[in-house]
């Protein structure tokens, strides 16, 4: 069946906005179709397209299930904000990894920045990832912070892990599977200045490398994001 995100309104579920565009013009869905519709929780609703309004599907719900694909740790993502589309490629991996939230900040070496239109397409490609990957519950993506932000919410993790391309693997990483809320922080092109690798240090984090080769900012925040979330059991 085809995915798509709803809202609910009263024992029926709406597909609206761009949802219903693809469902109904482009995909050219009849009533009577059945549908799988995700509400931003842990379910999955089986629904049947009961009639078209204006700007919208009305659907009924004739079942629904638990949705396995749904992370189980709170895996969060600090991305330093990337060039070109590179964002958006690792908001997309992020979401079919299964990390809860990705927050952009902006490191010493960052020359982009992010937009409010570009927020809305961070959010349009996070939710077509969603329905790829088949999970139900969407990553959330913050507003752009600076790296003093980032180390002021250290406090709310069992253990942040940074890449680091100058260090070892780190012991923390074979305890992933003990820790519910981890924090990555992976830098842009060109990686953190000495300065932020230090203030990270101090303020608790633990730095990680992939051996003996540097990585792209985006095949960084790839792998880190994998090796994290399949080491914690996510």
């Amino acid at each position: 069946m085809r995915r798509f995100f709803g809202i609910k309104n009263g024992k029926n579920i709406n597909i609206e906005g761009d949802e219903f565009n693809h469902l109904k013009n482009v995909l050219r869905m009849n009533v009577g179709d059945q549908v799988l519709v995700s509400l931003n929780d842990k379910f999955d609703y089986i629904c049947q397209i009961d009639r078209f309004e204006r700007n919208e599907a009305v659907c009924k719900v004739v079942g629904k299930q638990e949705c396995l694909a749904n992370p189980t740790k709170n895996i969060v993502l600090y991305q330093a904000i990337t060039k070109g589309q590179k964002f958006e490629f690792i908001v997309q991996k992020a979401t079919e990894i299964g990390i809860a939230r990705v927050v952009p900040f902006v490191s010493e070496f960052v020359v982009s920045k992010v937009s409010d239109h570009k927020m809305d397409r961070l959010n349009a490609i996070a939710m077509n990832a969603c329905k790829q990957c088949e999970r139900t519950i969407l990553p959330i993506i913050d507003q752009p912070i600076d790296v003093d932000g980032v180390i002021d919410d250290f406090e709310e993790y069992d253990v942040v892990l940074f890449a680091n391309e100058r260090t070892d693997v780190g012991e923390k990483v074979r305890d992933l599977p003990n820790y519910q809320n981890i924090a990555i922080i992976v830098g842009a092109e060109g990686g953190f200045s000495q300065k932020e690798k230090e203030k990270f240090v101090e303020a608790g984090a633990t730095s990680i490398s992939f051996g003996k080769r540097i990585y792209r900012c985006e095949t960084a925040s790839v792998a880190m994001m994998s090796l994290v979330s399949i080491l914690s059991g996510n």
